[in-house]
């Protein structure tokens, strides 16, 4: 079994997922031995291959001629002895060719969690019968009277005179005794072809019955067959054609008369549930007329239950009915066939069936053939390989083939599954469908059945049927051979030998394997996205007979797999089909080759039905799964770290909240919980490490056993391994199972010291990258928290003590924390059970014995006197205590930048603060809350950044913006308190506090809509105590002292949901612990295709054309804009191409490479997306700043396909939002907090800053923080903390795009400095470059394409540019004289063209060139409205700028090169207007229409 790459699982998360069509927009892929990137290979799929657009080109040397003409060769040196980078053209394709997507992978999707229609068991339908009914009885009454023709027949001569295939009135005969003896060799027969169907079934014949024989035998069987169903078969071959009302008839006792028997009074004797077969003329009126009787029994059976409820009432709808022709039809009188035709159709088919086709089929091959030959074929019926069992087996094959395709599926499965005689009867109802119309008969039945006589299947019958016909001349002279053999030999008790027939066999079942085939190879792979379920295929119960033969076993255990991988609908079909049994019987075989299919099978069965837990309890059907699970046995495949994987997620189905199959791994598999952990160390297989994760959790779950067992080896330190795992959904994993692990069991000493051991090693997971992850953090921490609620709640405690001395600026304070003596008495367990220690002992004279020890921490007695009664406890009983420190995190997590996580974090915080309000320590809580909360609400300002408490958070000065949401965060330094007003439920919780109301700071006056800063430090400070010096002003960001009204703002935007996230019902009490999704969510994937390739992988598909198309669109676009990039040095760059406004102040701007999107970011927290082409605006959303904070950098990932927005605020948090330009599909596809704690150093504060390297997956970041963290974005991971060794913050950070090792920083002290990744931490920082600028830097960016220029630029305007092999700048530009500090606010870089701009505090935009030195090529004042000029009448005009304005007091704050096209963008703190300028080039070239931009005219 092989199947393709696992979609958006686990192993993904490990490599990214390919892009068939693409490589890097910001790069390539590294070919290094780089950190974290040695599973990025592309797949063994094909790719499709395009230029790069990294690279604006290859250099001259691999790409022919020159443009002149003259053949000559362009030497293009590239900056830091780059130009062997590309050296090759083999290099150059490998580099553009290796591209992958992030953020893309199924958890990114769907947020981890299960879709919201997501059923833990799907709607697969009823298919184990749970109301089964068995055939038990069997009432055979044949009416013939033998030699008397009834009064209303009229038989021809000659006419069918068989019954049962017997002549009842021989030509020979001559007395009434032959007649009898005839007589009751039909009934004879007639039961013995009865068994043949049913050996079970107690048989009774009634030959010529009277009606009292009929009442006697009939009433006898009912009372002994209960409430299973009988047969009665009736046989009025010789009697009168039934009445119209629908009476039979039978004999007296002389038989003499004909005397009718009301259906009313059969019902009577008979019952039901009934099986009712009617073989006479006009049979089909008997059903009629029964129905109208069953209409009067419901009648009185509802009035008797009216009297009496207890008895249990018939079950009339379960009566079945077979009738041999329509009302007005007699029997056919054909003399080749039997009289009693539809009773031979119904028990001998395969003879009846041999028979029809002789006589409709005359071929040459058959015609020498005599009917009583054909009737003879040698082989046994039960024995498949002889030609009689191999025609049988087909015949069943291809009728219940046959009526499943035609069928209702709840009629078939009651007619084909409910019961195996009444299977077996309508299987040979089918063929008498067929027969008896030729010859004018239509056979009825009830429930009634369309007409299947014209199925094409029966076309493959007739071809079997011919092909027996044609060897059996053969085969009937070995039958011959074999009987001579056997006349000497003694007789024996055995059955009698079956002779090794040598004949071909039939190609019938591997013809239909083949048509399955090709079915599978064409079927849509699951019809969630369909209105309309798929076709099924038609030969999936052929299928089902094919697993009866071993020789063709393993074929279809393949095909069955690649069926049940299309989906559930699938599964369904297979189980409604009747699967179950042959695979549950499967797992007894010890076929080597078996087990791949069977493993899969299986797997795909349990995720969809999990009631099939009981069924591998019988008879050990686990230990299969469980042997294959051991790393020392074999399995016959080659990716056998997968299969093994679906045999953990078995075993873990069948362990999932079912006691008795966790007994019996433990009795009869206790090896594999070491399997499983041993199974973690596989580091190829994700997939593996996630499922034996999951199964452990799933058999330690509320099984201390298992539990102990796990802890004998050590599994809580192997499975804490896995915590920096590089696949999420591991860690994920790993998580669960500590959480399950934790959570079960008694507390004693030696396991309260392991679990908070767990405890501290899961700690670190706070700061994980992977939503999954935190979420599943805050499950494990529900557990704990539960598991020592007393502990936590002295934690809580504490930390509201010191919330509060440090609001009020107190030492620690013992005020009122006597209590928590009490509380010791009224939450602790048993005695001597410790609210923070598992052993201190009993209280002694009011306090514990010093000589006890303690687990988790030391305490400092306070002194007491030796009369007292009572010691006070200290207030660092928490402090340096695993379990204040997982409480502060808890406190962290309430402010996560992700929803889930901190909704799930608020649950956690209210259950705590609910109990402790609950406590004896609820009066004091209440009452320290209060002080905590006015004491923030007296001094809302005057808090520094990194003060740990509630006051910064209310300092925050109010601005009407987008409201804060639950996936608003505040970084470490709010306080761990803070997040908590933002939190409703805990208003809900504080009986005492209204959060929303009184407590908070007066909003009645808010000042105007300033713009926000870069801290708190300088924030609606009115008063100095010093001016701020010229030196002071240059290491200050260059926009920190703005304070210019802005144009007013939109409304608040909304903030982007995230995937199936289900808000908190505030109404509910909060529970603990909290539930975890991750095994539903997990088992998904065995719900979804894996055997085939994506749709998007699909060639043809939708998504495959699509991605084709922007491949060749993004082409087009780097092909034609490369002949406008060497002349983009020479022009100026003046030319207005476009304006327009955008509702608010842009302060940080960027282009899609390829699509016409400009992404806009004002000073707080809204994003826009425009199409600059049509000034459209597509999206506006909210990025979920919390107040105080803004966006500080945007950027653009997979652009070579579906682009993500990647943003960064200056609180530390990083976000990737997915179809950002479409308003109804937007959403969180990632949120992170990038940087834990951000430092303001030497006044100076730069927030976050972030450079993405598409080709190697990296976000390298920084900014208020001592170093700099590189988070890989396919593990979704921190992988290193490179030191800045620099006292001062990080402003810009820019990287090499193509190779990825270099990148550089600048400084807000005016330096800037160089690291290589491929050096350890300490080693990295390989260049410096201070003393060259003075003042803080504005940015420094390294050309992705072009000669590969790095640019520096300071605040105070000296630009520098760089190369990193030289100690000093290669060219410079000093600043202009007579500028001031912060005159310098922006610098964009070109990324393939030489020319590099910055804007200036004067409003002023100013383009250079790179080549020849620093040069200017123009200047240019963007276009403001009227009404935001400043100065205007004191002006006297417009001024000398292009646009006027010279005393505007509008800052450019932001600018933006296109990454391809001649063009720039720009915007104003003072105007809530974007300016586009485009190069002017002299000789047209350009195409000019309505101001866009456009590639280079043909």
């Amino acid at each position: 079994m092989t199947r393709t790459s696992p979609g958006a699982m686990p192993d993904q998360a490990e490599r990214a997922r390919p892009s068939l069509s693409h490589e890097s927009s910001n790069g390539h892929a590294s070919n290094s031995d780089s950190d974290g990137d040695d599973g990025l290979q592309m797949g063994s799929s094909a790719r499709l291959t395009r230029a790069s657009s990294g690279l604006s080109s290859l250099p001259s040397h691999l790409n022919g001629p020159s443009e002149d003409g003259e053949g000559k060769e362009k030497k293009h040196r590239m900056r830091h002895g780059w130009d062997t980078q590309l050296d090759t053209l083999e290099q150059a394709n490998l580099l553009s060719q290796s591209f992958y997507m992030y953020y893309e992978d199924k958890r990114h999707e769907t947020g981890g969690n299960p879709p919201q229609n997501f059923q833990k068991q799907p709607e697969i339908g009823d298919w184990r019968m749970k109301d089964r009914l068995k055939t038990v009885s069997a009432v055979l009454a044949l009416c013939l009277n033998v030699g008397v023709d009834p009064p209303d027949v009229i038989k021809t001569n000659p006419c069918a005179r068989l019954e049962c295939w017997v002549d009842p009135i021989p030509p020979d005969s001559t007395n009434q005794s032959s007649s009898n003896n005839a007589n009751a060799q039909i009934g004879k027969n007639l039961q013995s072809q009865y068994e043949n169907l049913s050996l079970r079934t107690r048989y009774k014949v009634i030959l010529d019955p009277t009606i009292d024989e009929l009442k006697r035998y009939t009433s006898q069987l009912r009372k002994n067959a209960h409430a299973e169903r009988i047969l009665f078969h009736y046989n009025g071959h010789g009697v009168p054609k039934p009445t119209a009302s629908g009476e039979v008839w039978c004999f007296n006792r002389s038989y003499t008369q004909y005397i009718p028997i009301s259906l009313f009074d059969l019902q009577d004797w008979v019952g039901a549930p009934g099986l009712w077969v009617w073989d006479c003329s006009a049979a089909g009126g008997i059903i009629n007329g029964f129905m109208d009787g069953v209409q009067k029994h419901l009648q009185l059976q509802a009035e008797a239950m009216k009297r009496n409820p207890n008895p249990q009432p018939m079950r009339w709808e379960d009566c079945i009915h077979l009738a041999a022709c329509k009302e007005n039809e007699v029997l056919p009188t054909n003399p080749d066939l039997p009289a009693d035709i539809f009773s031979s159709c119904l028990t001998t088919p395969i003879k009846m069936a041999i028979r029809f086709f002789m006589l409709q089929n005359p071929l040459s091959a058959t015609s020498g053939i005599t009917l009583a030959q054909a009737s003879d074929i040698p082989g046994k019926v039960s024995e498949r390989r002889t030609p009689l069992g191999e025609l049988n087996w087909i015949f069943t094959a291809i009728t219940d083939t046959i009526a499943w395709n035609c069928l209702e599926k709840s009629v078939f499965k009651k007619l084909f599954r409910q019961d195996l005689m009444v299977a077996a009867l309508f299987r040979n109802f089918l063929l008498a469908q067929r027969i008896m119309r030729i010859y004018h008969c239509t056979p009825q039945c009830y429930p009634a059945i369309p007409d299947t006589h014209n199925h094409p299947l029966w076309q493959s019958w007739d071809l079997a049927v011919e092909m027996i016909l044609a060897q059996l001349p053969s085969l009937i002279e070995q039958q011959v051979e074999f009987d001579k053999t056997q006349e000497g030999q003694p007789p024996s008790n055995n059955p009698p030998p079956t002779p090794d027939f040598a004949y071909n066999h039939s190609d019938f079942f591997s013809d239909q394997l083949s048509a399955f085939e090709v079915y599978l190879s064409s079927a849509p792979p699951s019809s969630a996205s369909t209105i309309k379920q798929p076709k099924p295929p038609e030969q999936l119960p052929i299928v089902l007979q094919v697993l009866l033969s071993q020789v063709h076993r393993l074929r279809a255990l393949i095909l069955l797999s690649k069926f049940l991988d299309l989906g559930p609908w699938a599964v369904s079909l297979a189980l409604s089909i009747g699967i179950f049994p042959y695979v549950l019987k499967l797992l007894q075989s010890q076929a080597f080759e078996l087990k791949p299919p069977m493993v899969f099978i299986w797997a795909r069965i349990l995720a969809v039905d999990k009631t099939c837990q009981a069924d591998l309890l019988k008879d050990n059907g686990f230990m299969y799964f469980a042997n294959i699970l051991a790393a020392t046995s074999g399995i016959p495949v080659g990716n056998a770290a997968e299969h093994r994987a679906m045999c953990a997620f078995v075993v873990a189905s069948f362990c999932r909240d079912f006691k008795p199959g966790k007994l019996s791994v433990m009795k009869e598999a206790p090896e594999v919980i070491e399997s499983c952990l041993a199974h973690l160390n596989d580091l190829e297989s994700p997939l593996l490490r996630q499922f034996s994760l999951l199964c452990l959790s799933n058999l330690w779950k509320d099984f201390p056993e298992a539990k102990m067992q796990g802890m004998k080896l050590n599994a809580h330190r192997r499975i804490g391994d896995r915590s920096h795992d590089p696949v999420p959904e591991v860690r994920a994993a790993a998580l669960d199972a500590l959480a399950t692990l934790v959570g079960t069991g008694k507390i004693d000493q030696e396991v309260t010291l392991i679990e908070e051991t767990v405890a501290s090693v899961v700690s670190s997971m706070g700061m994980d990258g992977s939503i999954m992850v935190r979420k599943e953090l805050t499950v494990f921490y529900s557990v704990f928290i539960k598991r020592y609620e007393p502990r936590f709640l002295v934690a809580a405690w504490e930390q509201l003590l010191e919330e509060r001395d440090k609001k009020a600026g107190k030492d620690e304070d013992v005020e009122n924390e006597v209590a928590i003596l009490q509380m010791d008495g009224a939450n602790d367990g048993p005695a001597g059970y410790d609210g923070m220690g598992g052993s201190t002992g009993r209280l002694v004279n009011g306090h514990r014995p010093a000589h006890q020890r303690q687990v988790s921490f030391t305490t400092s007695e306070a002194g007491t006197s030796e009369h007292s009664s009572v010691t006070r406890p200290s207030r660092t009983l928490s402090k340096k205590t695993i379990y204040r420190a997982v409480w502060r995190q808890v406190l962290s997590l309430s402010t996560d930048p992700h929803p889930e996580v901190a909704r799930n974090a608020g649950v956690l915080v209210d259950y705590v603060l609910n109990a402790l309000l609950e406590s004896p320590l609820g009066a004091y809580a209440n009452e320290v809350l209060d002080q905590v909360l006015s004491s923030a609400s007296r001094k809302p300002d005057m808090t520094l950044p990194n003060m740990d408490g509630l006051s910064r958070q209310r300092s925050r000065d109010y601005r009407p913006q987008t409201p804060p949401t639950p996936s608003s965060t505040m970084s470490k330094a709010d306080g761990y308190f803070g997040g908590l007003s933002r939190t409703a439920s805990v208003a809900t919780a504080m009986k005492n506090l209204v959060w929303w109301g009184g407590k908070t700071p007066n909003q009645d006056t808010p000042p105007s809509p300033t713009r926000s800063h870069r801290g708190s430090i300088t924030a609606d400070r009115s008063y100095r105590s010093r001016p701020l010096s010229q030196e002071d002003a240059a290491m200050m960001a260059p926009d920190a002292l703005d304070n210019i009204s802005g144009p007013a703002h939109q409304p608040p935007a909304k903030v982007p949901p995230s995937p199936y996230f289900r808000d908190r019902d505030m109404m509910q009490t909060p529970q603990l612990p909290l539930q975890s999704h991750i095994f539903d969510w997990s088992l998904s994937y065995f719900r979804e295709p894996q055997m085939r390739p994506s749709e998007a992988d699909e060639p043809g598909s939708i998504s495959y054309n699509e991605r084709l198309w922007r491949r060749n669109r993004n082409d087009k676009i780097i092909g034609g804009t490369q002949p406008l990039k060497e002349s983009a040095g020479s022009q100026r760059w003046d030319t207005p191409c476009g304006y327009f406004g955008i509702g608010a102040a842009p302060a940080k701007m960027v282009f899609h490479q390829f699509e016409n999107h400009l992404i806009t970011a004002d000073d707080r927290d809204s994003i826009a997306v425009w199409d600059w082409s049509t000034v459209q605006q597509l999206n506006r959303f909210s990025n979920s700043n919390p107040p105080g904070t803004r966006i500080t950098e945007l950027r653009f990932i997979n652009e070579d396909d579906q682009a993500m927005i990647m943003t960064g605020s200056s609180d530390g948090i990083i976000r990737i939002f997915r179809n950002y330009a479409d308003k109804q599909t937007i959403h969180l596809a990632s949120s992170f907090r990038a940087l834990s704690d951000l430092v303001v150093s030497d006044k100076q504060s730069a927030g976050l800053v972030f450079d993405w390297q598409q080709g190697q997956g990296r976000v390298l970041v920084a900014g208020d923080e001592r170093v700099i963290r590189v988070w890989h974005a396919g593990s979704e991971l921190c992988i290193s903390d490179i030191p800045a060794r620099s006292g001062s913050c990080i402003t810009s950070l820019t990287s090499d795009q193509v190779e990825g090792h270099i990148f550089v920083a600048g400084f807000g002290n005016g330096s800037v400095r160089v690291y290589d990744q491929r050096c350890s931490p300490r080693d990295s920082m390989v260049k410096t470059w201070a003393g060259h600028h003075k003042s803080w830097i504005v940015g420094t960016h390294l050309q992705r394409g072009g000669l590969r220029e790095l640019i520096s630029a300071e605040s105070n305007g000296g630009i520098r540019l760089w190369d990193i092999r030289a100690s000093h700048p290669v060219a410079s530009l000093p600043p202009k004289k007579g500028s001031t500090a912060r005159s310098l606010r922006t610098l964009s870089v070109h990324e393939h063209a030489p020319v590099f701009a910055t804007g200036g505090a004067d409003h002023t935009i100013r383009v250079y060139t790179m080549g020849g030195g620093l040069k200017e090529l123009s200047s240019a004042e963007p276009y403001m409205s009227y009404l935001r000029m400043t100065g205007f009448a004191g002006a006297g005009g417009f001024g000398s700028g292009p646009f006027g304005g010279a005393g505007r007091n509008a800052p450019i704050t932001a600018t933006a090169f296109h990454p391809h096209r001649m063009m720039l963008a720009c915007g104003a703190v003072n105007d809530g207007h974007v300016n586009l300028f485009r190069c002017g080039r002299s000789g047209g070239g350009a195409k000019e229409g309505r101001g866009l931009v456009e590639v280079w005219a043909e």
